[in-house]
């Protein structure tokens, strides 16, 4: 599991792409671009904090291709990290050396400082 971090005006922002490799010997998409989730106005009034968990499908290409809320937390939070998550690119997942569509599941946690 790899665990990206990043601070956000006073907003810490997690997110964790959570993926099995299979028996196989798929290999594991690799983020190489993120673009990281904010508060909505309403969630930092109300004080909302938790995770958001996407299921995503990865294309051969490194990008998001269909993203899915899985657990929801607040709908506007839900939306935010819909719309970073899609901006993001990876390194394909690879299987005897090809490309492959790959899905994920990825765990965008807000938290307010």
């Amino acid at each position: 599991m790899r665990i990206l971090t990043v601070l956000i005006v006073g907003i810490l922002a997690c997110a964790a792409v959570v993926a099995q490799a299979d028996q196989s010997g798929r290999t594991l998409p690799v983020p190489v671009t993120r673009v990281e989730p904010a508060y909505t106005d309403e969630a930092r009034a109300a004080k909302i904090s938790g995770t958001v968990t996407l299921t995503v499908t990865i294309d051969d290409k490194g990008v998001p291709v269909e993203l899915h809320v899985l657990k929801s937390l607040d709908p506007g939070l839900d939306q935010k990290a819909l719309d970073a998550v899609s901006k993001w690119r990876f390194r394909p997942a690879l299987q005897d050396g090809e490309p492959v569509a790959f899905q994920a599941t990825i765990e965008v946690t807000f938290k307010l400082l």
